[in-house]
């Protein structure tokens, strides 16, 4: 599991070069969730909904403002809308999570609660779909579904996360989902290497691995070459 294209591409590079089973499946943890979701709904017979490549498509006309006003509004709306889809937060909780987590967003919070929750609706109006409920409808499923959690975990018997620093609380509900209870779990990651705190990512999750997942060997690799 990654979090970026290119790092899918060259871990399936180097399991080929290294002549590993191809069984093996590498990619992002969205691409992951979402080729698991399209089986779901075709198995169930339905469709699933058009994938929103930007958000700023919705957004926009909900800025009440024009041109290039319109299209950094929208811009800003959509990365306070990603930070708390990361955090598991939705519309209605939006301003005190951003008390708890004491940030500044670049609106009035009561606005930005208020734009947020009237997307989420001009989403399911229009059968849209963005990244951020790939993560949220795959953990849905595997929490409401044991038939497919256990179809899930058969096929993917051993969960790899690189960049592990870089987790969010929603992608982190997404992995403990596809492992369930068991222990087949290895991450990587640096936590002064962290960079995508600003859109909801906790490295906390990395520090604090083994009381996370209790059990867990932890190697401190502290060497650099």
């Amino acid at each position: 599991v990654t979090f970026t294209r290119r790092a899918g591409g060259e871990l399936r590079t180097r399991l080929q070069r290294l002549d590993v089973h191809p069984g093996v499946t590498a990619g992002t943890i969205h691409a992951l969730a979402l080729a698991q979701l399209r089986a779901r709904f075709a198995q169930q017979g339905r469709q699933l909904p058009v994938l929103l490549d930007r958000k700023a498509r919705l957004l926009v006309p909900l800025t009440g403002r024009r041109g290039a006003d319109a299209r950094v509004a929208a811009s800003e709306l959509a990365g306070e809308i990603e930070w708390a889809k990361a955090r598991l937060v939705r519309p209605e909780d939006y301003e005190a999570a951003v008390t708890r987590a004491a940030r500044t967003p670049p609106w009035p919070v009561g606005e930005i609660a208020d734009r947020y929750a009237r997307y989420e609706r001009e989403k399911r109006r229009r059968g849209l779909a963005d990244f951020d409920d790939l993560l949220w409808w795959s953990a849905d499923a595997l929490e409401a579904d044991s038939e497919f959690a256990a179809a899930q975990r058969w096929r993917f018997r051993h969960l790899f996360v690189d960049e592990f620093q870089d987790i969010s609380p929603a992608q982190l509900r997404l992995v403990r989902a596809w492992l369930g209870d068991r222990r087949e779990l290895c991450v990587v990651g640096d936590a002064d290497q962290a960079i995508y705190g600003f859109g909801g990512a906790d490295p906390r999750y990395l520090r604090e691995f083994a009381r996370h997942f209790r059990g867990a060997a932890v190697l401190h690799l502290s060497r650099n070459y």
